[in-house]
């Protein structure tokens, strides 16, 4: 069983990096957080994890057995679609497309739970997670910290600059989290 997505949880902490203080005028290099990995790795991400998988689990493996159920259904019909009359193949086709709807519409209400307890739990770990970010950051002469969403040394962007001058700040900040 695949754990459940953090991508949610990771993009709703996008707006987590406000000015991390009045940086000294020295200060140099721009760097850069994952926080998505961040989320994962960290003691707090990795609880909230356990959590949705012991809550939600049960239901991924059902949404998984009905997909399975629906995808061997419609390969049935392509199969037999030639030996069947317009009727059975009417009825099948309605039969078919009203379980994909149902299906549809339980898996976005259960990942509309899971959405709104990664936000929640997420909001939790914005605290902490900022004073990793502007803790590493201090210590490591940072003048700016991106989330690695927004700024991506490893594609081409709006923002340029200098090669080397960035900084991943990612497992420091995780490592900072694990110290708490």
């Amino acid at each position: 069983m695949q754990p459940l997505p953090v991508r949610l949880l990771a993009t709703g902490l996008i707006g987590l990096f406000p000015a991390l203080g009045a940086a000294p005028a020295a200060a140099g290099g721009v760097g850069f957080v994952d926080m998505e990995r961040v989320f994962a790795q960290s003691p707090q991400g990795q609880a909230v994890q356990q959590r949705l998988n012991e809550e939600f689990g049960d239901e991924q493996q059902a949404f998984a057995r009905r997909e399975q159920e629906i995808r061997q259904m419609q390969a049935r019909l392509e199969r037999d679609k030639p030996l069947m009359s317009k009727a059975q193949l009417e009825k099948k086709e309605t039969e078919i497309k009203t379980l994909i709807e149902a299906f549809e519409e339980d898996f976005a209400a259960v990942q509309e739970q899971v959405a709104k307890i990664q936000q929640e739990e997420g909001q939790k770990l914005m605290e902490p997670a900022q004073d990793a970010i502007a803790a590493v950051a201090e210590e490591r002469d940072i003048s700016a910290v991106f989330e690695v969403g927004t700024f991506d040394p490893n594609r081409a962007g709006m923002l340029y600059f200098e090669e080397g001058a960035e900084v991943d700040l990612t497992q420091a900040v995780i490592d900072a989290l694990n110290a708490d």
